[in-house]
């Protein structure tokens, strides 16, 4: 996934969780016997909060991902195999490994 895409996506997510976050707190706060001008203030208030708290987050994430892929683009494809038990076979000639199978 390029990295174009990834801003996008992480962007929406923002947006995202702070909207459903001010819905829910509206839902609440219509319930609560308070005034409309209270309900607004405390949604909006909510809806910036989470949205302050994910962007935050996410720059933060942003400069985790960038440091780990840089050690990825760098790694070896030795060490990238995985190891499931059957390395002992390779050694083997083609037909002990047939033998061994069966």
């Amino acid at each position: 996934m390029s990295a174009s895409v990834t801003k996008k996506l992480v962007r929406y997510r923002s947006w995202i969780v702070a909207i459903v976050n001010a819905a829910v707190t509206w839902v609440i706060l219509i319930i609560a016997p308070l005034g409309l001008f209270a309900v607004i203030i405390c949604t909006v208030g909510v809806f910036l909060a989470s949205l302050l708290v994910g962007e935050i987050s996410d720059r933060l994430l942003f400069k985790l991902l960038r440091n780990i892929q840089r050690d990825v683009i760098q790694a070896n494809r030795e060490t990238d195999s995985l190891d499931v038990g059957l390395s002992s076979y390779l050694d083997l000639p083609t037909e002990q490994k047939t033998e061994k199978q069966e």
